[in-house]
């Protein structure tokens, strides 16, 4: 399975990279800038310049799935949010749909909330929206292959090494700890688990192993 991950230099994105790199899957990096193209070709994973405030089916087009873990991040506007988090990211579901890149996996954030007042407010509306849009987005575009989308929603990142071990599923107002490293394993697994498939569920790091969390969902 050919596989776009979009954000792929974040710190979440490289680690999805570098999991898809021993898989049987074959990445392609999604990069914004040419200068990030180095640590790729380093690993032999072809790149493909690519800005979510512009039109990117030019990257998408050729592959069999998207993972999304791209974000604005935190050092950018509110405006960033919206056009990142919300905006693109719709782009990005519309076009793996019109090119036929049927597997979509959404990394998503505990707490989004369309009417949310917490202190970021406007990163979990974004994420709120942009998830609300791939869960109906077959309505909308009928005409089109409807996408087999998974949502994964991760407590607060941490840098923490990978355990192997998570909670998966449950209450969307949950609070708890999620580390990049078992966060990418999981975003890589629900590629080959079909269980996954339809399914927008909370990721904290937990006691249970993650082949078996997925299944259970």
């Amino acid at each position: 399975m050919k596989v776009l991950v979009i954000g792929a230099n974040g710190n979440t994105g490289f680690r999805v990279v570098q999991r898809l790199v021993d898989s049987s899957h074959d990445p392609v990096a999604m990069i914004r800038d040419a200068s990030q193209r180095p640590r790729f070709d380093e690993r032999g994973v072809p790149t493909v310049l690519g800005d979510l405030e512009y039109p990117i089916d030019h990257a998408v087009a050729g592959c069999d799935a998207v993972v999304f873990a791209a974000g604005s991040g935190g050092k950018t506007g509110k405006d960033k949010t919206v056009l990142i988090d919300h905006i693109g990211a719709i782009r990005s579901m519309v076009a793996a749909s019109v090119a036929g890149a049927k597997r979509y996996v959404m990394l998503s954030s505990l707490n989004k909330d369309i009417r949310s007042d917490s202190k970021i407010r406007h990163y979990h509306r974004a994420k709120a929206h942009a998830d609300a849009f791939l869960h109906t987005m077959h309505e909308v575009m009928p005409d089109h292959p409807a996408l087999e989308w998974t949502i994964v929603c991760p407590g607060g990142l941490t840098d923490e090494p990978a355990t192997g071990r998570v909670l998966a599923g449950g209450d969307h107002a949950q609070s708890g700890q999620t580390s990049r490293e078992n966060l990418a394993a999981v975003l890589v697994a629900c590629l080959d688990e079909p269980t996954t498939i339809g399914k927008d569920f909370v990721l904290l790091d937990g006691e249970v192993p993650i082949s078996e969390a997925l299944r259970s969902l």
